[in-house]
């Protein structure tokens, strides 16, 4: 590799064993073989130390890169050398375990179900912690979406590649979400998870059918409600489809300006690091939010509730664990990478997610983590939106549960047609639920309605759809962020080199 500094031109480091001696590299070399360097790096860090400033050149190894400097630049440094690349290495080793933030999300979510349960009149009066903290997170995912889909479109430049993207993204939906709804079908059959339980009662029966009734919707409402109807109306509602639809123009837009483009991407590419700047300062406030979201559930809900239904409650999470660790497990396997290291890549945002019941929270994280573990930009900006409209994992496995949950209560038997028509009913309602908490219940009530059933039966669902929404959560959150690695796998888009960068960062860390 070129000399970092001075105009002479280095000699290259000789054989391996070669030991680096005092004055031997007055321009300080960086080997394009690291594997030189790594005999003696003491004696080379020390010949550097000398030069407190450097060019800014590309080294070919992105892992030593980002081991050495935090990022693909060698950048202008301030600080010797040595010190640069010894503090990038050990910061991660060095931070005390108390101030990693999924270490303080956990102890916040566990001080807050403490708090519910030792105090639960005061807790329920600390929900305004989780709604505000929501809703702060809410505030960024329409900026950024629509600023990461517009950038990425750009980027990318071709627009038969933005839709095989597209393409792609939806045929690996609609996989998935099939093989959620038959391995939900199968096992509440199995389970049976309805049988032996009482009825609801008037009251609440007369509440939830006015709230179901007001949640049902056509097909051809639900695509007409995917266009906004003006630009700024998108990013008021915060719609996430919404907000999609009107990127995905506006990249095109910004694709057909041709030679006038470059000026306009470069400023919403800035404004992107802004938005992402505003989301690190939310998210710092997660363990308030959590501890609020937690405290308010415990004392509001208590434990006597996840009893009273505990078998459809303990089915619906088994069953999403072992579509988790077994199903995606297997799809990440098929795509070269280990399920394990993604969780750990995104386990502040899961734990968000667990604390807060909303799969929205993780969307900024996702799409700034995922782009710098390897996933094309594009990729990230269109899969990751969308599918919390179109791959919803698991709305998809609880839908057919609660359904057939409804359907044993009253003693249904649901024919082989009518389980069919059922299926293909769920196929679209799946698609209608927000990820945020609640949006999957009125996607229930929609179904139910919609295949005949009792709709008063969903009182029995009310206590406990908020445990429900936890797996939920998780669960659609993990399986986006499955569906934007294969993609991009699919899509020739992935950086193999950046994701083991990634992970071998994630595993000095723990």
């Amino acid at each position: 590799m070129a000399a970092l500094s001075g105009a002479r031109e280095p000699a290259l480091l000789g054989d391996r064993k070669e030991i680096l001696q005092p004055n031997q590299i007055h321009n300080d070399v960086l080997s394009s073989n690291h594997a030189n360097t790594a005999l003696a790096p003491d004696r080379l860090l020390v010949q550097c130390k000398r030069h407190r400033k450097t060019r800014t050149r590309r080294h070919p190894d992105p892992a030593w890169r980002e081991h050495a400097f935090g990022g693909n630049e060698l950048q202008v440094a301030t600080t010797p050398l040595s010190e640069s690349i010894s503090g990038a290495a050990s910061e991660r080793r060095r931070k005390p375990l108390w101030r990693e933030q999924y270490v303080l999300v956990v102890a916040g979510a566990a001080l807050g179900a403490l708090f519910g349960a030792l105090f639960p009149a005061v807790a329920v009066e600390f929900k305004p912690l989780g709604d505000i903290f929501i809703s702060l997170i809410k505030m960024t995912i329409a900026p950024l979406i629509f600023l990461v889909v517009v950038t990425g479109i750009a980027q990318v430049g071709d627009m038969k590649a933005v839709g095989r993207i597209g393409l792609k993204a939806l045929v690996y939906f609609e996989a998935v979400t099939t093989l959620c709804l038959l391995l939900s079908f199968v096992v509440v059959r199995w389970v049976q998870p309805g049988a032996g339980v009482a009825h609801a009662t008037t009251q609440q029966a007369e509440t939830v059918a006015r709230y179901a009734q007001a949640h049902v919707g056509s097909l051809s409402a639900y695509i007409q409600h995917m266009v906004p109807e003006s630009f700024v109306g998108a990013f008021a509602s915060g719609d996430v489809l919404q907000v999609l639809v009107l990127a995905l123009l506006c990249g095109i837009g910004l694709v057909l300006l041709g030679d006038k483009a470059p000026p306009l991407r470069s400023g919403l590419e800035r404004v992107t690091e802004l938005v992402f700047s505003v989301v690190h300062v939310v998210v710092a406030l997660a363990p308030i939010g959590a501890f609020g979201a937690m405290a308010f559930t415990i004392a509001k809900f208590g434990a006597a509730t996840l009893y009273a239904l505990a078998l459809l409650v303990g089915t619906a999470w088994a069953m999403m664990a072992f579509f988790i660790f077994v199903i995606l497990g297997t799809i990440c396997r098929i795509a070269g990478i280990r399920l394990m290291d993604l969780l750990r890549l995104l386990r502040t945002e899961l734990l968000v997610v667990l604390g807060t019941s909303s799969s929205e929270t993780a969307i900024p994280g996702m799409m700034e983590k995922l782009p710098k573990a390897g996933v094309g930009r594009a990729v990230a900006g269109l899969v990751i939106p969308s599918g919390y409209s179109f791959n919803l994992d698991g709305v998809a496995l609880t839908l057919p549960l609660s359904t057939i949950f409804v359907a044993q209560v009253y003693g249904v038997e649901l024919t082989a047609a009518q389980q069919l028509s059922l299926f293909v009913v769920m196929l679209f309602t799946s698609k209608g639920a927000a990820g945020v908490t609640g949006g999957a219940f009125a996607a229930l009530a929609t179904t139910v309605v919609a295949a005949g059933l009792p709709a008063e039966g969903l009182a029995l669902l009310l206590g406990i759809d908020r445990f429900m929404s936890l797996a939920r959560a998780i669960t659609n959150t993990i399986g986006n962020a499955v569906a934007a690695i294969v993609v991009a796998k699919w899509d020739g888009e992935f950086n193999r080199a950046d994701w083991a960068r990634s992970s071998a960062q994630i595993q000095t860390a723990k």
